[in-house]
């Protein structure tokens, strides 16, 4: 995307200022935060101290797991309704926000409904693993910025996104505490996004979960209403052992698995018809598998394992996609039960889910953020949606609604030499900005 320049030494102007953004990402990209095995705890406190040397109410959230804290910030109004903040970098022991802020059928209340007084910025400390580094042009945590870019894990997926979060708090605050704005604006740098864990859960839990939030993903400005769930599966697959010279003694495991594969892809040829006009088809898919590697080389394997990657779109209910996969295991039992061994046996266990969410691709705060869009970043009007899942599912459930916007290309999500446009960059954050007025302005 083609996007204006601004002016790195124009901070007096309003405009954003492109190297401030760029050292910002890059302190927070060369803090390691991979996932697995989850590490976020050294990167929540860096945005802890970096809100509270700037006097904005900042905390460490220790919940779902103190090993791998979480960070909460906000400007205006304290967000779980107590009087007094407690110090940043302490834990928020207390949760006792009124919640139920929407109307109770879920759906958004209006931008400019006087309720609608809190917008949360949400977004994700972890980055998946960086891999081999020596595929890497650029260390991928030293936070490079070459020729516009910056390169490093996360530098798309999220990290950027985060740092404009905390520049939007931070530029914004003046306009609270002077009264042009009210309610309030609260920032999340959650933990455990990539891996399904409950980081934005337990902000909603702990009182922080506000009327309307936006998910900073890289989205190329595009506004997304919704997204497709996950539902990862591990399943097993009964062989017996015997000694590779004599495999007729044992049953190969790897050989019993084949069938279910067959299954599988006749599953996903049939979810392949199944779409939905935002978010695209639905898809089963392997993703790993593993058989033999505990045992020694000579040795039939009497068990294989492999993952299942099953795509959910917003009108499927989990109870159908659980049943779906269990019908399949049953009918390639039944089908393989007269043969010499016995037939296949499998057995099932979630991994993890996420679940799809959405919102209707006309609210309002997706209205706003869509016409800015266009008008600023030149991205398409269409309503869109998300074939990855996101954050933006835990406020659904919770009933505030979210939508999913921010610079930077989701193709750069999860790759080697991962970089993100600085341009784009500061051009997001002078929008996210404007957005964010606007939405508390009319509240």
């Amino acid at each position: 995307m083609t996007t204006p320049n601004p002016d790195d030494s124009s901070a007096s102007s309003g405009r954003p200022n492109r190297s401030e953004i760029a050292d910002l990402a890059a302190a927070l990209v060369s803090i390691p935060t991979e996932n697995p095995p989850g590490n976020e705890r050294a990167c929540a406190e860096f945005v802890v101290e970096w809100f509270a040397e700037r006097g904005i109410d900042a905390r460490l959230v220790e919940k779902p797991d103190p090993d791998r804290a979480q960070a909460v910030a906000w400007v205006g109004d304290d967000p779980t309704g107590e009087r007094a903040a407690t110090p940043a970098g302490e834990r928020a022991d207390s949760a006792v926000a009124e919640s139920a802020r929407s109307p109770a059928d879920g759906r958004a209340p209006d931008a400019t409904n006087p309720a609608a007084t809190t917008l949360v910025l949400n977004g994700h400390l972890d980055v998946v693993p960086a891999g081999d580094r020596d595929q890497w042009s650029h260390d991928p945590f030293a936070g490079t910025i070459e020729d516009g870019r910056l390169y490093g894990r996360g530098s798309a997926d999220m990290k950027t996104n985060l740092a404009l979060g905390m520049l939007t708090l931070r530029d914004l605050a003046p306009a609270f505490e002077s009264g042009d704005l009210d309610g309030s604006l609260v920032f999340h740098a959650a933990m455990g996004e990539e891996t399904g864990h409950a980081g934005t859960q337990t902000f909603i839990e702990e009182g922080y979960g506000g009327d309307l939030a936006v998910v900073l993903e890289p989205t190329d400005f595009r506004v997304g209403t919704s997204a497709k769930g996950v539902a990862t599966y591990r399943i097993g697959v009964a062989g017996s052992a015997s000694h590779a010279s004599r495999p007729d003694q044992g049953t190969n495991a790897i050989d019993a698995a084949r069938p279910v594969f067959d299954a599988v892809d006749d599953y996903d040829a049939t979810l392949r018809e199944r779409a939905d006009p935002l978010v695209g088809q639905a898809y089963a898919t392997v993703t790993e598998f593993e058989a033999g590697t505990d045992s020694n080389m000579g040795v039939i394997p009497e068990r294989a394992e492999f993952l299942l990657d099953r795509r959910v779109l917003p009108d499927e209910e989990y109870e159908d996609v659980e049943a779906e996969v269990e019908a399949l295991l049953a009918n390639v039992e039944q089908e393989t039960r007269s043969e010499s061994n016995g037939g296949v046996e499998t057995d099932l266990s979630l991994v993890q889910y996420y679940a799809a969410a959405g919102i209707d691709a006309d609210h309002p705060l997706a209205e706003r953020f869509r016409d800015l869009s266009v008008a600023r970043a030149n991205a398409p009007a269409e309503p869109w949606g998300l074939e990855a899942a996101t954050d933006a599912r835990e406020f659904v459930a919770a009933g505030t609604p979210a939508i999913i916007w921010g610079p930077g290309e989701l193709a750069q999500a999860h790759t080697v030499d991962e970089s993100v446009d600085l341009d784009d960059a500061a051009l997001g954050l002078d929008m996210l900005k404007e957005a964010v007025e606007g939405v508390l302005s009319d509240s």
